[in-house]
């Protein structure tokens, strides 16, 4: 039981877009973006690019959700 509520976590889309999230905060904190001639407003249209395409495709849903066979 406790695998499959693992398994379900590790596929939602929530949970990595939340560790996007942190990693652009970590790059930002630690000036990695300015290394790589990057900046936040860049990292943040690529992130939203990236989760709109994902959403139109329907590749990100709710792993929760009752309704889902």
């Amino acid at each position: 039981m406790e695998t499959t509520n693992t398994q379900n976590r590790l596929k939602s889309w929530a949970l990595w877009v939340a560790l996007l999230g942190l990693l652009g905060l970590i790059c930002q904190s630690t000036g990695l973006f300015e290394k790589i001639g990057l900046d936040s407003e860049e990292w943040n249209a690529i992130v939203t690019s990236v989760g709109t395409v994902l959403a139109a495709f329907g590749i990100v849903n709710n792993p929760t959700s009752a309704d889902e066979l």
